[in-house]
C-alpha cells in the first residue's frame, strides 16, 4: 500500500460530480489533495481489492463517496444521525445509524483493513477508537481526519504511538490536518514532490 503525492495529484473525481446533488459540494469532491481528502481515499480504495473497509462518520457522504470508486470492496458506513445524504451513494456502500460501539457493532473494526474516522472532533472518540485498535492487536491502518482541528484533536494525536503514526496532512485537509495510524507496517508515504532535479 502506497500513499504517494505524485500519484494522488494525478487522480480525477470529476465524474462523481454527477452524484453531488448539493451545487456547493459539487466541486469539493475533486479539490486537489492537501486541499480535502477525497482522492486520497480513493487512491487507497483503488489499492485494495475484495476488502471491507470502516468509514466512521458519514455526514453528507462525500467520504463513502469516494471511498466507493473501487466497486470491488465494500464500504459500511457509520454516523449518529440519519440526515439526508448529500450524495447519491452507489450499491457497495451500506449505511448503519448509531455509534458503533453502542450498537455492539465494533468488532467488526477488526475485520477491516482500512478504516477512514471523521467524527466528533473532540478528541474522546477518536482516542476510544485507536486504545481500542491497539488493545485488540489490530493490523491494518487507519486515518484520521482533523487532527490538528482543534486543541481536543491535538491532545488525541499526541496520545497515538509515535512509532506508528504519520501527519499526512500534506495529501488530506490541508486545513484542518489528516492523520495516519499504520498498527502493521504496511503503508509507504511519500508526501514530497518528486521533480528531475531531485530524482
Amino acid at each position: 500500500m502506497k500513499i504517494n503525492i505524485n500519484e494522488i495529484k494525478e487522480i480525477d473525481l470529476s465524474h462523481l460530480i454527477d452524484k453531488i446533488s448539493r451545487d456547493d459540494m459539487k466541486p469539493v469532491i475533486n479539490y486537489d489533495a492537501g486541499v480535502t481528502h477525497y482522492k486520497l481515499l480513493s487512491s487507497i480504495s483503488k489499492q485494495l481489492n475484495d476488502t471491507l473497509i470502516i468509514d466512521l462518520g458519514t455526514h453528507h457522504g462525500l467520504s463513502c463517496l469516494a471511498l466507493s470508486t473501487n466497486p470491488k470492496n465494500k464500504i459500511i458506513s457509520y454516523d449518529v444521525t440519519s440526515h439526508k445524504f448529500g450524495c447519491e451513494l452507489p450499491n457497495n456502500v451500506e449505511r448503519r445509524v448509531g455509534n458503533i460501539f453502542d450498537l455492539k457493532q465494533e468488532s467488526i473494526l477488526l475485520e477491516s483493513n482500512f478504516i477512514f474516522l471523521d467524527t466528533a472532533h473532540n478528541g474522546n472518540f477518536e482516542l476510544k477508537v485507536y486504545e481500542y485498535l491497539r488493545d485488540n492487536k489490530y493490523k491494518g491502518f487507519i486515518i484520521y481526519d482533523d487532527i490538528h482541528f482543534n486543541q481536543s484533536m491535538k491532545n488525541f494525536w499526541n496520545k497515538v504511538d509515535d512509532n506508528i503514526k504519520t501527519d499526512i496532512t500534506r495529501v488530506g485537509q490541508g486545513d484542518t490536518g489528516t492523520g495516519l495510524i499504520d498498527f502493521n507496517n504496511i503503508v509507504e508515504v511519500k508526501l514530497y514532490e518528486e521533480t528531475w532535479w531531485n530524482e
